[in-house]
């Protein structure tokens, strides 16, 4: 897996994600994302421009990490999902856990604020 992580300021932007974010990739997404968290950044902030489909267990991976941050006043935001990957979300109510921004532009700019 080639994930891409920058860092803008308190933000921690990871690009890279697999097409197909489920089960399979769960644990080595955990594993690679572990010194971010452990870094305890502001706001951990996934780019799901390339996730065209997730399952149960990738939700419960960015719950993981959502959760892994909180304690330290860190947090999970998410960016440009496709329309299926929209869908879940709004059919899950995933809004109310995570920050949702339309791109990686969106976030830097509410992160500013």
């Amino acid at each position: 897996m080639d994930l891409n992580v920058t860092q803008h300021g308190s933000l921690t932007v990871v690009s890279g994600l697999p097409r197909m974010f489920d089960y399979t990739v769960c644990p080595e997404i955990q594993r690679a994302l572990a010194p971010c968290v452990s870094a305890c950044p502001k706001v951990l902030l996934l780019d799901l421009s390339g996730v065209e489909f997730l399952d149960s267990s990738a939700i419960g991976t960015l719950i993981t990490l959502r959760n892994r941050l909180l304690p330290e006043g860190g947090g999970v935001a998410l960016c440009a999902m496709g329309e299926g990957v929209a869908k879940v979300f709004r059919i899950a109510d995933l809004g109310k856990v995570f920050a949702l921004y339309p791109d990686v532009a969106a976030a830097r700019a509410a992160q500013a604020c």
